[in-house]
């Protein structure tokens, strides 16, 4: 087995067989082994019957196999050019913040346990001691934050916002540790059985091995937000229109606090006619539960000045740019020309994977390991104690309505436990802040959101981005106002929908079709919900408490501003490639980029290379925040981390205009020689059968194997690379196309020569950038959808047991429609685990403590969830209703990865208020809780 120079394995393989590399400020190299490619054995994707049609998942003889890699498939050995024997890492971990780190006591070690090296945080310098994240998430965030902290940063690496971890990676003797799960000591073993004795005496007996200070007696500072912290003021009232969208940053801030006032004063004027409705809420801190924990090879190559990494990462260019500004600064330990990066699958991320801390804990073992490659592998204790979460939040707050049942203003308080290193839950509490005024339209807004440093695990980005908190939150306080005014709760939605010209509680307009009003016809007519009095009663006659709830919601997806890269070659066999920056995590993406550009080229794509950070350093762009779209070369941003939500809209989109130009400026010209026609036009030719034909000539058509040998044979391009920016709209320009100018949503587009494999930018002219409100909107897309859940609860127990789940959702067009109901069977077993079933305590009685692991933390079963895919009334199922695509979505797929989980818990709620009367708003509701309320 070899890896090609696309990166795509060569002969079959297996789990635990060889990977081999290919080699090349630091620079930046990633390899991807997830590059995928359809098999022999299984129907060939470009040979499907109708292009852009998936006949199976593009890896899943891989899958079923066993051919699928991960990073901790791999050894040393299987590494092409590495040393063949590895040292191996193991990291203690603090197990307290009260008490100063003093020292590793290993005397309880049997001599065949004994570490090689111990590397304590004196050992380190400042830069690799506490490296800083380079943040891509939020470039509106990132610039309120730059402003509100009156930073000046420059702006290297991409146009990245760097901001310190908050932590040290470890903790420095004589220091208290700043969290817990803090590594304390790097241990390092030359020999496997080594690293297995000492685990098997280490694990679970942390305090016998580490040595800690009296407590200090000094008072513990009060809890300190990340930044950046988020604060929405919005008065559209009375002719008056303030929020952060209609602003500038200076007048914003200067006038929110007169505006908070204002709203106070208004609430209290018309007290009398207006109903409040409290809100009081905690959610629980979750773990994203990959399929495979976390595990990694790290090999610094002295001689070449390299560091070498092979891992599962959801941001390659993140890490990348951490690790270099760990190693690049001038106190670093080592020197390095470049970083390289394989990046395997992850193996299931959802976010827990997203600027991920391990990243950071594998680089740092490479300088201390004497030129030694060396692995450091989680088992799913370790993932429990050190992975990111999803942060927990308490929301307390009201919403408060007319008489008339008019929304008029939303105020709340959200805190998230952002944990004691920083990482990405400042952006999850500013999404969440957007989230809260949910799919209504709300005059009034006083939100301000934060996540919170504290002494727990990190949290992290995943399952939802702050979505399922906030929509909680409104949604019940809905069917809680409904109830006391006996409202139809469908009459109090609908009576406050978002509009396309609604804004929102940032000020933004939500500015799509969101068919929210046909969602609630759908969801209201569905029998699940008209037949629910009836349904009721018979499982009252059976002695069963059952209840029905609703909710709704619309996610925002992508980023403020999203930068996205692919290219698209024909090989000479005339197959098809896809390379592009998204990592597929098991959502399905590359799936579903082989087969968008089939409407464009007439053929799927047969490999799909996954993850490939080098493309955008290929297409000469340099991002800023503020760029100047007048010249050819500047851009908003390069790329970002990869997130299930981007590709069925972003991701597609850059792979078929980059299709687009392909045909304009290399299969259109091999079509004018073939069929001597050169002045043919692009409206002249179409696919037929997966061959290109002429509409009005009586020429034969032509195969991709024609075409392609004519492509290289003439030195047209081999392939094209193109990068996007979205932010509200596509930046679009116009470009040179073998002579002809064609606009292109593009702001960047290189050749490949079919020759020398060189590139060629060609210069964009023209660039229509995006509208400047934008840049203040937070989110511009969205994917609305609507739950109704049905329940039974055991009043004896407490337990819950969901029957039927009906989703309502707003997708778009759908590229793969078996991987959106994938989608939403996964969201739907996610909401009831995040709502019923997982939880994990803070401190030490949680998984800080080292001991948890799947016979503690309870997920979802076949039991839990429902698993029919029809509803039928007495029988349980979970059932997936897509509205038709409208015109007004112009071929374009919605983020929907997150969509419609959003709306089930509260939907859950809900239906425990109608079958038993009781609010239940700290998650998860477990047994104990629904006892304890029915007690009240």
């Amino acid at each position: 087995m070899d890896l090609n120079n696309k990166g795509i394995f060569t002969e079959p393989v297996a789990r635990r067989t060889f990977l081999r590399t290919a080699s090349g400020l630091i620079a930046a190299t990633v390899i991807s082994p997830t590059a995928v490619q359809a098999t022999a054995e299984l129907p060939d994707l470009n040979k499907a019957d109708r292009p852009g049609v998936a006949p199976h998942l593009i890896d899943a003889r891989k899958k079923v196999s066993g051919a699928k890699l991960y990073a901790r498939d791999f050894n040393a050995r299987d590494v092409n050019g590495w040393p063949a024997e590895q040292w191996y890492a193991l990291y203690l971990c603090a197990t307290t913040t009260q008490r100063p780190f003093l020292n590793v006591n290993l005397s309880a070690l049997p001599s065949d346990a004994m570490p090689i090296k111990v590397v304590l945080g004196n050992n380190l310098t400042a830069s690799v001691r506490a490296p800083a994240f380079r943040y891509t998430r939020d470039s509106m965030v990132e610039q309120a934050s730059l402003a509100h902290l009156e930073e000046r940063v420059a702006m290297a690496l991409g146009g990245r916002f760097s901001s310190p971890i908050g932590a040290d990676l470890l903790v420095k003797p004589g220091a208290n540790p700043t969290f817990l799960g803090q590594g304390v000591a790097l241990l390092l073993f030359a020999k496997l059985s080594a690293y297995r004795a000492a685990r098997r005496v280490m694990q679970f007996h942390d305090d016998e091995f580490q040595v800690y200070g009296p407590e200090s007696a000094s008072v513990p500072s009060a809890p300190t937000p990340y930044s950046p912290q988020t604060q929405y003021v919005k008065y559209f009232r009375d002719g008056e229109n303030f929020s952060y969208a209609t602003r500038d940053d200076n007048a914003y801030k200067h006038d929110a606090p007169s505006y908070r006032a204002k709203i106070i004063d208004y609430l209290k004027s018309h007290e009398g006619e207006l109903i409040r409705q409290s809100v009081t809420l905690e959610t629980q801190a979750m773990d994203p539960m990959f399929m495979e924990p976390e595990t990694g090879l790290a090999w610094h190559n002295k001689d070449a000045q390299t560091l070498e990494l092979v891992l599962g990462t959801q941001s390659p260019d993140g890490d990348i740019a951490t690790i270099s500004s760990m190693f690049g600064a001038a106190d670093s330990p080592i020197k390095l020309k470049e970083v390289k990066l394989t990046n395997c699958p992850p193996g299931g991320a959802f976010g827990g994977r997203d600027a991920s801390p391990f990243t950071l804990l594998l680089a740092l073992v490479a300088p201390f390991a004497d030129g030694h490659p060396v692995r450091l592998m989680h088992d799913r204790f370790d993932q429990f104690r050190l992975g990111l979460k999803r942060p927990g939040a308490r929301i307390t707050g009201a919403i408060t309505v007319g008489s008339d049942m008019s929304l008029q203003c939303v105020q709340m308080t959200m805190n998230f436990n952002g944990g004691g290193l920083k990482n990405l839950s400042p952006y999850v509490a500013n999404l969440a802040a957007l989230a809260v005024g949910g799919a209504y339209a709300i005059p009034m807004a006083s939100v301000d959101a934060q996540s919170m440093q504290s002494q727990d695990i990190p949290g992290g980005s995943q399952r939802g981005f702050g979505g399922p908190e906030a929509f909680f939150a409104i949604e019940t306080a809905l069917d809680d106002i409904a109830a006391s005014k006996s409202w139809d709760p469908f009459t109090l939605r609908r009576a406050n929908l978002a509009k396309s010209t609604t804004a929102t509680v940032v000020g933004g307009q939500f500015n799509q079709d969101l068919r929210l009003d046909e969602l609630l016809d759908r969801a209201e007519a569905h029998p699940l919900w008209a037949q629910r009095a009836d349904i009721k009663a018979e499982y009252a006659a059976r002695g069963e408490i059952y209840g029905t709830g609703f909710a709704l919601s619309a996610q925002a997806y992508g980023t403020s501003a999203d930068g996205v890269v692919a290219a698209v070659h024909l090989e000479k066999n005339g197959s098809i490639t896809v390379r592009t920056d998204a990592v597929d995590f098991g959502n399905g993406s590359s799936t579903t980029l082989s087969v968008v550009i089939g409407s464009v080229l007439g053929a799927n794509a047969e490999a799909v290379l996954a993850g490939d950070y080098a493309l955008f350093g290929q297409t000469g762009l340099t991002p800023s925040y503020t760029p100047d779209w007048d010249n050819p070369l500047s851009t908003a941003k390069g790329v970002g981390s990869s997130s299930a939500c981007l590709t069925g809209f972003h991701q597609v989109h850059v792979v078929q205009e980059t299709a687009r130009a392909y045909m304009h400026c290399a299969i259109l010209p091999a079509a004018r020689l073939l069929w001597n026609r050169p002045q043919l036009a692009y409206g002249e030719v179409a696919w037929v059968e997966g061959r290109l034909a002429t509409k009005q000539y009586d020429l034969e058509p032509l195969s991709h194997a024609r075409l392609a040998d004519a492509i290289h044979s003439h030195g047209l391009p081999s392939g094209v690379l193109g990068h996007a920016f979205f932010q509200g709209s596509w930046v679009s320009a116009n470009y040179v196309l073998a002579g002809s100018a064609v606009t292109l949503e593009l702001d960047g587009l290189t050749q490949y020569s079919s020759v020398d494999g060189g590139r060629s930018r060609i210069d964009r002219r023209n660039t229509q950038k995006p509208l400047a409100s934008a840049s203040r909107a937070s989110r511009t897309v969205w994917a609305p959808c609507a739950n109704v859940v049905a329940l039974v609860v055991d009043r004896l127990t407490g337990a819950t047991r969901i029957e039927n789940v009906v989703s309502i959702l707003n997708a778009g067009h759908v590229h793969v429609p078996e991987l959106v109901s994938g989608q939403s069977q996964g969201g739907v077993a996610m909401a009831i685990g995040y709502t019923l079933l997982e939880d994990m305590p803070d401190g030490l009685a949680g998984p800080a403590g080292g001991a948890w692991n799947l016979n503690r933390y309870h997920l979802p079963r076949l039991a839990d969830v429902p698993h029919r895919s029809r509803y039928e009334r007495g029988r349980r199922a979970q059932e997936l209703v897509i509205l038709p695509e409208a015109s007004g979505d112009d071929g374009k797929g919605r983020g929907i990865a997150e969509a419609v989980m959003c709306s089930i818990a509260p939907a859950i709620s809900n239906a425990l208020r109608d079958a038993l009367g009781v609010r239940y708003s700290s998650l998860p509701i477990t047994p104990a809780k629904i006892l304890a309320g029915l007690t009240k």
